[in-house]
């Protein structure tokens, strides 16, 4: 199980340099004076940024065998999740009425439900540490997304997320280890992305009257 915390510090780390590549030029190089940035966007980089700092702390406080701090600060995330869930509201909702991007909706609607999603599956999951450290694993995978999607692109982002995703089902199977967690992340993976391929790019008109009945 060490293996899993250790895991999850490499992928914080990974995390926060793929972050900066893919938010380099709009964000991290206006420091310090962030002349035209919205509050809004410091508030969401603000919350996701404390989401993988508490992962990393979680996952060094588990592999330290401090179990009690674990769980103590574990409960934070009952208040930081809720704060990350409206930070995706504000700037999503900041984005689209500087510029109409129907598709961006889409993408952190795909997002957004991954994270949330195996958060609470996590939580859920929270006496069986077999589920609940994979999980809490599984809920960094979606920020892979937003950083490498826009340094690169989205059709190499996606495919990087969910190889990544496959790679850790067919590791846990093949050592006869817990695989049911990434079994349900790679099922809900492919299923939430059929639906914002639908609605993206094989009926789009129902992205665009989503579009119209919030911003229009």
């Amino acid at each position: 199980m060490r293996k899993y915390f250790v895991a999850i510090c490499w992928l914080v780390i990974a995390l926060l340099f793929i972050s900066f590549l893919g938010f380099r030029k709009t964000y991290f190089n206006l420091f310090p004076a962030f002349t035209g940035t919205s509050w809004v966007i410091h508030f969401h980089v603000a919350s996701i940024l404390s989401w993988l700092a508490l992962l990393f702390t979680q996952a060094f406080l588990a592999k330290s065998g401090r179990l009690e701090l674990h769980q103590k600060i574990g409960k934070l995330s009952y208040i930081l999740v809720p704060v990350i869930l409206t930070g995706f509201i504000l700037v999503t909702n900041h984005g689209q009425l500087k510029h109409k991007e129907p598709g961006l909706v889409a993408a952190t609607f795909f997002d957004g439900s991954l994270f949330v999603l195996f958060y609470l599956l996590a939580i859920l999951n929270r006496k069986n540490v077999n589920y609940h450290a994979p999980y809490m694993m599984l809920s960094a995978v979606p920020f892979i997304n937003p950083g490498l999607g826009r340094f690169i692109s989205p059709e190499v982002s996606l495919p990087i997320e969910f190889l990544l995703i496959l790679t850790l089902l067919l590791t846990a199977y093949f050592k006869k280890k817990t695989f049911r967690p990434y079994l349900v992340a790679l099922g809900s993976f492919i299923g939430l992305l059929l639906i914002v391929v639908y609605v993206s790019l094989i009926n789009p008109k129902i992205i665009e009257l989503i579009w119209t009945a919030i911003w229009g």
